[in-house]
């Protein structure tokens, strides 16, 4: 029998590489897509040279037409996916009618984020739209039919604290998360009965190596959700330290 395989939609140093670790270690094959092609080659390289079964796959997770291909190349050399993972989104921090009071957003001695400056405008917010919140559906829609058909699977899509209030200088993110929430809420009512488990991951806190919010500690949590028992499945998932984590530091 071969191995389970994983798709994690949304490479990068961070979380992205330490979820295509984690599932990896823990003897899945593990398929990964990231935007920027040569960065994705490298990624691909590395991780096999530790000795991990990992591929990756140049895609743009905000345009369909490229993710159809890349699904179809997936399936070809993993088969259909047990696991996906959505950890696509553009972070950026942007405001809606004020330009941004910060050129760049940093919180702690974490890696800070470059401000998009000028208030967002209709067409970056459906830009960003596409990346954080139809991805990820364009993705639920490649995975869960072979997912119905075997009884089981999971969906986990990477939301955070933004889903539930927002931030002042994260506007488009915020609204983003929120969407992705609801968009994972809704795919937990049609799927959960098909033995699909379906969450959202609310991160509370700036992901920092060392930290509580450790990456690797973060792509733990990944694993327990996608092996929790089925009376233990909820539509949300707290990825939270302390009570008061997860306020407005900006406010």
């Amino acid at each position: 029998m071969s191995a389970p395989s994983t798709v994690v939609i949304g490479m990068g140093p961070g979380l992205g590489q330490a979820l295509v670790k984690k599932f990896a270690r823990e003897g899945h094959r593990v398929a990964f897509v990231g935007r920027n092609a040569d960065a994705t080659a490298r990624y691909e390289q590395a991780l096999r040279a530790d000795g991990l079964d990992v591929a990756g796959f140049a895609g743009d997770a905000g345009r369909p037409e490229q993710m159809e291909k890349v699904h179809a190349a997936i399936r070809e050399r993993h088969g259909a996916p047990e696991a996906l993972i959505y950890n696509a989104a553009i972070i950026e921090p942007s405001r809606f009618v004020t330009p941004s009071r910060m050129d760049e957003v940093k919180y702690g001695t974490a890696d800070g984020w470059k401000s998009h400056g000028e208030p967002a405008s209709v067409d970056y917010v459906v830009d960003a739209f596409r990346t954080n919140v139809a991805g990820a559906l364009h993705a639920a829609q490649a995975v869960a039919p072979a997912m119905i058909d075997r009884g089981r699977g999971t969906i986990l899509l990477t939301g955070g604290v933004l889903a539930f209030g927002p931030w002042i200088e994260w506007g488009v993110t915020s609204l983003g998360k929120a969407a992705l929430r609801s968009l994972g809420l809704s795919l937990e009512k049609e799927l959960s009965a098909s033995g699909i488990h379906v969450s959202t991951v609310a991160i509370h806190g700036t992901m920092q190596a060392g930290t509580p919010y450790d990456h690797d500690l973060v792509a733990e949590a990944y694993w327990r959700l996608h092996v929790q028992p089925r009376e233990q499945w909820q539509p949300d998932f707290h990825f939270r330290q302390d009570g008061a984590d997860g306020g407005d530091p900006d406010a």
